[in-house]
């Protein structure tokens, strides 16, 4: 089964790619990747938790909290990076 993994999927454009890429191709795993922070939310993407092919793991690019063997062991195929700050002070 190919798997894809998409970072910051909990986001506005992340949890609309995530539903539309989960209902046009049944059959592959997606991992969401997603630190939470002001611009993630779950309830973006309400309803798909019980769904076989996909995972969730709360985790930031930038801060090592997350295993790397968490998306290691998921024999990911490929990316689709949303993650991103939008509100930077200088």
């Amino acid at each position: 089964m190919k798997s894809l993994l998409v970072t910051g999927g909990a986001g506005f454009i992340g949890s609309n790619f995530v539903r539309y890429f989960l209902d046009a191709h049944p059959g592959v795993r997606l991992v969401n990747f997603d630190e939470l922070t002001y611009a993630g939310n779950l309830e973006n993407l309400a309803g798909l938790q019980d769904r076989k092919e996909y995972t969730f793991i709360r985790g930031g690019l930038c801060v090592r909290t997350t295993p790397a063997s968490d998306i290691e062991s998921r024999s990911i195929d490929a990316i689709v990076h949303f993650a991103a700050e939008s509100h930077v002070s200088a």
